[in-house]
């Protein structure tokens, strides 16, 4: 099986405001679990003026940068449609995040390309990490894995990081994972009992006040839980 791996790196996070400033793209063979072959672009988009302090600060990447190395963003995403059709899946993490700016970029630049039809493997939730590996942060995961990702926040090296991770699981298995819902369980916890849900992984949702924490459909019917839930499809 061939899947690309993607990462953007943007001005912000929303897809409809912001704009991607780089792509790392990598098609990946789960066979060798070997790149086959890799993109790295900085995007300078049209009416490119500054990047915000945070985003400099963030993914260490500068106006000068942009302005020197970036390249025009239509034959960019042109050329990352062409990978992503020569793929099974395209994968990324926290797939949520990168599939809006990736429908957001190849609307704007007319990047013939159907969105709907692509398949996506969220490395987040997809892969079936052990009970004693509770973080999602790429970095962190990366560590647990034995992987030193030198230069966390640009894209390629994100992209080789999660796809490095990736490859101690099976990826039949992930497959099939990427086809089961997301849920939200919400723990039904008096603040005596909130201890029972942070210990689980939940976290506090301050608008709704609930303890919340997102899991496959089909790993519940295997979970049991020291509280009553209520369950809530976010897809």
């Amino acid at each position: 099986m061939k899947i690309l791996g993607l990462d953007f790196e943007t001005t912000g996070l929303e897809a409809q405001q912001e704009r991607v400033i780089e792509i790392g793209a990598v098609i990946w063979c789960t066979e060798t679990n070997k790149p086959l072959s890799m993109m790295s672009e900085l995007i300078k988009f049209e009416g490119f003026q500054q990047l915000p302090a945070e985003i400099i600060k963030i993914t260490g990447i500068t106006d000068d940068m942009l302005n020197s190395y970036g390249v025009e963003g239509k034959p960019a995403f042109d050329k990352l449609n062409q990978m992503i059709s020569s793929c099974d899946y395209v994968v990324a993490h926290n797939a949520k995040f990168d599939r809006s700016f990736f429908e957001a970029e190849v609307q704007r630049y007319g990047t013939q390309c159907d969105v709907q039809s692509l398949k996506w493997i969220d490395t987040c939730n997809d892969v079936p990490y052990p009970e004693d590996i509770q973080t999602r942060k790429l970095s962190y995961l990366a560590a647990e894995h034995g992987i030193l990702n030198t230069n966390a926040h640009r894209a390629l090296f994100d992209v080789m990081a999660m796809l490095n991770v990736l490859k101690n699981y099976s990826i039949e298995e992930v497959v099939d994972r990427s086809n089961s819902p997301l849920v939200q369980v919400i723990a039904k916890v008096s603040f005596a009992e909130k201890d029972k849900a942070k210990n689980l992984g939940f976290r506090w949702n301050k608008d709704d006040k609930t303890w919340f924490k997102e899991f496959k459909e089909m790993d519940l019917a295997s979970r049991q839980f020291p509280f009553e839930i209520e369950k809530v499809h976010t897809h």
